[in-house]
């Protein structure tokens, strides 16, 4: 028989939820993830990438990834001017 679609879309909410639940009970604390944490990501996987710890095959998934959180680090950091700006008015 067949599943509703209603069951499935609230499945990787519900999962993801419970995930955070039992991260903050098992660490007594929030879960963060700052800049510096993407950042650090992107260059393990681009470091792993220039040392062929990855297999032709999964390089298109691993790239993936890395072009996301290129991305997303592109969206949180202000360009380079506005940083500089940001620091003279400290």
């Amino acid at each position: 028989m067949a599943k509703s679609n209603k069951n499935k879309s609230e499945a990787p909410a519900q999962v993801e939820e419970e995930l955070i639940n039992v991260s903050q009970a098992t660490l007594g604390e929030p879960v963060t993830l700052t800049v510096q944490d993407l950042t650090l990501c992107a260059n393990i996987i681009d470091l792993s990438v220039q040392r062929g710890a990855f297999k032709g095959a999964e390089a298109e998934t691993v790239g993936r990834m890395f072009t996301k959180i290129v991305n997303i680090l592109k969206e949180l950091a202000p360009p380079p001017a506005e940083a500089e700006e940001e620091t003279k008015e400290k």
